[in-house]
């Protein structure tokens, strides 16, 4: 949140003027709502949206340890505000909705009231967060980008346009300019992704690696910032999925 602020990151503090239609059925069905129409221009709608979606982790919190009847309701509600607010947030220009990912999904694991049937869903996030980063791979092979020595440097040139001709003196620019003009580097750079991608499909047969799998992830990221200026922090949650799959507590939760 405070990263998000600094950074001028806010719906407010992006004041949407426009937006454009994702290619699938959930976001047609929801532009229906003309929730994301309502907020162009609308800067009370959109303080209110900010406010919403960044206290309802608070809330719940506080209503989990002192009102534990109320959570499951709690949990759903948060659930509700983080798609409505990621929905209209990526149908504006500002970012992906693959990065915000962990805040569709990670509600869900607090709805029961059953802790048993909680583990089971946060055991289900860590197969769909594999399944995120593995299939990731398995894209690139499949539409030939891992084939094409071309393919790395085109991507950098298109992804970052604007700043190489509007600061081409800033550090980054340069960098990236660097990976443009040498292919055979950046080439390396897209098999070596390709191919940490991939790793996480060892993670569907055991658990061994999984702690090494979160710093696989973590070097990604760090890699996508510096070559790709792609912040995904907000993807991190479900690192937690990895980090704690196989702690002795919840494998008694799952057995009983």
């Amino acid at each position: 949140m405070i990263y998000k602020w600094a950074n001028g990151l806010f719906l407010y503090q992006l004041a949407p003027s426009f937006f454009y239609t994702r290619q699938d059925l959930v976001t047609w069905l929801f532009m229906q709502t003309g929730m994301h129409q309502w907020l162009l221009y609308n800067s009370f709608g959109q303080i209110s949206f900010d406010i919403a979606f960044y206290t309802m982790p608070l809330l719940y919190l506080v209503i989990y340890k002192y009102k534990p009847k109320l959570s499951a309701v709690t949990a759903l509600v948060m659930l509700l505000v983080n798609f409505c607010y990621v929905q209209c947030y990526t149908l504006y220009p500002s970012n992906s909705i693959e990065g915000h990912i962990a805040w569709l999904l990670f509600p869900i694991v607090f709805i029961p009231q059953n802790k048993r049937t909680s583990m089971l869903l946060f055991e289900g996030l860590r197969y769909f967060f594999l399944f995120y980063f593995a299939s990731a791979g398995i894209w690139k092979l499949a539409q030939g980008g891992a084939f094409s020595i071309s393919q790395m440097s085109g991507v950098l040139l298109y992804q970052h346009n604007q700043l190489l001709t509007s600061s081409s003196g800033y550090w980054q620019a340069g960098l990236i300019l660097y990976f443009i003009e040498n292919q055979h580097l950046s080439y390396f750079l897209y098999i070596s992704a390709t191919l940490l991608e991939l790793c996480f499909s060892i993670g569907f047969f055991t658990k061994k690696y999984d702690r090494l799998l979160v710093f696989a992830f973590l070097l990604f990221i760090l890699m996508d910032i510096l070559i790709m200026r792609m912040p995904y922090f907000e993807v991190f949650p479900l690192l937690l999925t990895l980090w704690f799959s196989k702690a002795k507590k919840m494998q008694v939760n799952l057995l009983h």
